[in-house]
């Protein structure tokens, strides 16, 4: 008889814990909606670069290391971004990581880390982007050039 006592108090606190924790997990305050616009989540994939308005080789305005053939980037709803340069077997050649905001129209990209590791300082990208069907273009200022990268959604 004890048994079976001991038994159903040890089940009767069981489960009085488990509708403590369903209770508390309720109360949790819930993540506010993404500030990233649900049109620039996803993968793009490079297609075109100019400088001043002319046009210019992938290679050369986003410095390709050895053996690259295409580059990509990835947008999170959670607001973390990941760039990536692929061989022709598209294999990740080089990588980096970090974060996006977005306000309005501009955007800043945060890299946090890549290939060889974290990024110290964090090094800061600052720009617009407009959309326009399925091309992406994001535009930055660098040593007082104009460079606009364009994009599509695969």
């Amino acid at each position: 008889m004890r048994s079976i006592r001991s038994r159903i108090i040890l089940a009767t606190i069981v489960l009085s814990s488990l509708l403590i924790g369903c209770e508390d997990k309720e109360s949790i305050p819930t993540i506010p909606e993404s500030l990233i616009p649900s049109e620039l989540v996803g993968t793009w994939l490079y297609q075109a670069a100019t400088i001043n308005g002319e046009e210019y080789p992938l290679i050369f305005v986003l410095q390709w290391h050895d053996g690259t053939e295409s580059a990509q980037f990835t947008v999170s709803d959670d607001g973390t971004f990941l760039y990536e340069e692929l061989d022709a077997d598209t294999t990740v050649v080089w990588f980096e990581s970090g974060t996006i905001s977005i306000d309005g129209d501009n955007a800043t990209i945060t890299i946090t880390s890549d290939t060889d590791g974290p990024v110290e300082p964090p090094d800061e990208l600052t720009g617009t982007w407009h959309l326009e069907g399925d091309i992406l273009s994001m535009t930055t200022t660098y040593q007082g050039a104009t460079i606009v990268l364009s994009s599509i959604k695969i």
